[in-house]
């Protein structure tokens, strides 16, 4: 009888239908462990650097509007200019800082962070994680949602 069912044009009209509803079901499972947050509407902490997770007393903080980003660097407030694609394609002109002299070890890490900045040429976000990458793909700087900002 499947055979029979099967071998008529309504029998594959309902097999094809069958496999586009199980398709269907299977790529909305998908994205449902993606992540909801984009750059432009979330705050973003940064918790690893160059492979070494990063503590300091204030946390280092990156945030994006429409084609600015803003941020803590560890002692000095910066910003720039970006695009950024839904695609990942991510683009950063120059930065700009505040002038406060840390000492030791904050200015090293400052002067790190805002290196690594610049190297940035694609973006990913997974669940609440941040990922900024170079230009092989490879992770520069993982960052964790800390809020929402409001729209």
């Amino acid at each position: 009888m499947i055979k029979q069912l099967l071998s008529s044009f309504t029998g594959q009209i309902f097999a094809v239908l069958v496999g586009l509803a199980i398709v269907s079901a299977c790529t909305m499972d998908a994205k449902s462990s993606t992540s909801s947050l984009s750059l432009a509407d979330t705050q973003w902490t940064l918790k690893i650097l160059s492979d070494t997770m990063v503590t300091n007393e204030r946390p280092l903080t990156i945030a994006f509007d429409k084609n600015r980003l803003n941020g803590f660097a560890g002692c000095n407030r910066f910003s720039a200019n970006y695009t950024g694609s839904h695609d990942g394609v991510f683009s950063i002109g120059p930065i700009s800082a505040t002038k406060m002299a840390c000492g030791g070890s904050r200015d090293q890490l400052e002067q790190r962070y805002l290196e690594q900045l610049s190297k940035v040429t694609q973006y990913a976000i997974i669940l609440d994680q941040l990922q900024l990458l170079d230009h092989n793909r490879k992770t520069l700087m993982t960052f964790s949602a800390t809020k929402k900002t409001p729209a």
